[in-house]
């Protein structure tokens, strides 16, 4: 939304600070919300008893308006928790077709930002067959990023650092590959091979990923619920369920924690800079307490800033707010030599 300050000279009088106030006002009066009275400097003992002897608010103190990241940023943007799985993040850039996502906490804190170069270097350590990689989630999220079916869960929102096993090769093969992991941090993808399913209940592994939608022996069921392991129904392949693993990882383990962001009143001489160089030329924006505003992109500094000016009691720039030049000045209602 724009703002328009009503401000009179850098060291303001009487006259200053009334006009402002009362041009304010009445603006206001007609509807125009955006309209908003400004000082750049200290009340003066007179004006401060003007204002009090009316109850009238003392117009907003604006010391500069050198061009800041607040004057061009676009409005709120969306964000994840940290607790998102990477796969619903995902999506939600796709629908709001943004470049980065700022991941926070509960309380709107900023931790991290989601942008797909971090997305990339993190998938690519994770699926490089040179190093066994584990990724962090829960069943939950599991579950959630395959659309699967639960047939039994437990401590679905426990994390844990999961190993994918694929039960594809012999079945002595597969238990000897099974020996080599603690199973209470294996999920294993196994069709409809009983043998397997039965021994890994027995181990105690994690979780059981049926895969291509095939259904579990009642027997392997209860036997499921007794030694505590989740059995999910994949709808997908087995390929392609151990590719959609990955993408149940909390988004905060993906996200980019080494980029700083930017405050609201970081001015653009600052900023620009720092776009320059980061992902997508894109910024998380944040204000004094560490909460996200929104993000700010190169392109966003070629638009016009969200702020305009009304001049009062004076006509001259020499006179005027440091940084009115960078901006519409709308009016000048002055009793000066013009």
């Amino acid at each position: 939304m724009k703002t328009v300050y009503i401000i009179g000279h850098r060291n303001p009088d009487s006259d200053s600070i009334i006009s402002a106030a009362a041009y304010a006002r009445l603006k206001q009066g007609q509807g125009k919300k955006e309209y908003v009275a400004a000082r750049a400097g200290k009340l003066s003992p007179q004006a401060e008893y003007i204002l009090e002897k009316f109850s009238v608010s003392i117009p907003q103190y604006v010391p500069d308006l050198v061009p800041r990241v607040s004057y061009y940023m676009r409005g709120k943007c969306a964000t994840v928790t940290t607790d998102t799985s990477l796969w619903q993040a995902i999506q939600a850039m796709e629908k709001t077709e943004a470049q980065v996502l700022p991941v926070v906490t509960e309380d709107g804190t900023y931790v991290s930002l989601l942008h797909y170069n971090a997305f990339a270097q993190n998938v690519l350590k994770i699926i490089n067959p040179e190093k066994s990689a584990a990724i962090s989630t829960c069943i939950g999220m599991v579950s959630e990023t395959l659309s699967a079916q639960p047939v039994v869960t437990f401590n679905e929102d426990e994390l844990f650092k999961c190993t994918t096993i694929v039960a594809a090769a012999s079945f002595e093969s597969f238990k000897k590959k099974l020996e080599v992991h603690p199973p209470e941090h294996v999920i294993v993808l196994v069709g409809d091979r009983k043998d397997v399913q039965e021994y890994c209940i027995q181990k105690k592994v994690r979780a059981l990923i049926i895969t291509s939608g095939d259904t579990p022996h009642k027997d392997i069921r209860e036997m499921a619920e007794k030694n505590g392991v989740s059995i999910l129904i994949s709808p997908y392949d087995t390929s392609s369920t151990a590719m959609l693993i990955i993408y149940s990882s909390p988004v905060s383990s993906m996200a980019d924690k080494d980029l700083r962001p930017v405050n609201l009143n970081d001015t653009l001489t600052k900023v620009r800079p720092m776009l320059q160089d980061a992902p997508g030329h894109c910024l998380p924006v944040i204000d004094d307490n560490g909460k996200i505003q929104g993000v700010i992109t190169e392109s966003d500094l070629l638009n016009e800033a969200n702020i305009e000016a009304i001049l009062v009691d004076h006509n001259e720039l020499s006179q005027a707010v440091e940084g009115i030049e960078n901006y519409k000045i709308q009016e000048v209602i002055d009793h000066h030599r013009l």
